[in-house]
């Protein structure tokens, strides 16, 4: 980010319009449906609508697959970068813990059957500057990386597997989002 200035931040919570303007990786695809739906959960997940935000996304073409797992000839993958709003809670193990296992509970349980595509999740670490970056500050926590993968025989199955897997992101998210706003994430520091 430093070194291209290509590369700044923006805050989509304060800048919504910039969403389709301004993330590199989607332009070249605006033809193809998930492009579409990758906007809008990106637009959804920073309204105040949401008690989760974005920072972080990525798109990578359909390339061929050697994932013998997928019997595809074809793949492409996506990234979404997530954290509470409420950023002291991304300084909380538990909290992180809480959001990876509710997520990974509503993919898994409402749509076992698609086989074209996958949700994969991680934890990245982060400084969260707002709450300080000195030893003993409080600011080192955790973000969610959500990895998208979808496949299909050819290039045109591959983008329709996507848009699947990113509508599915999309509902998944939103379910979790309900939960912590009927307070089911302060239930684990009860």
């Amino acid at each position: 980010m430093e070194s291209d200035q290509s590369n700044l931040y923006i805050d989509f919570k304060k800048n919504p319009k910039l969403i389709r303007k301004s993330l590199e990786d989607l332009i070249p695809f605006k033809k193809w449906e998930f492009t579409e739906s990758f906007y809008s959960l990106i637009e959804w997940i920073n309204t105040t609508g949401s008690l989760l935000e974005s920072n972080d996304c990525a798109f990578n073409a359909v390339e061929e697959n050697n994932d013998k797992q997928y019997p595809y000839a074809k793949k492409c993958s996506g990234r979404l970068m997530i954290l509470f709003r409420d950023i002291p809670e991304n300084c909380q193990q538990r909290s992180i813990n809480w959001l990876m296992e509710n997520i990974l509970h509503t993919v898994v349980s409402t749509k076992p059957n698609f086989r074209a595509g996958a949700i994969c999740l991680s934890q990245n670490p982060t400084c969260y500057l707002e709450l300080g970056d000195q030893p003993d500050t409080g600011g080192m926590g955790q973000q969610v990386t959500l990895t998208f993968f979808a496949y299909g025989k050819n290039e045109r199955r591959c983008y329709e597997s996507m848009n699947e897997v990113i509508k599915h992101a999309h509902f998944c998210l939103k379910k979790v989002n309900g939960k912590i706003k009927n307070g089911e994430l302060d239930e684990i520091y009860r």
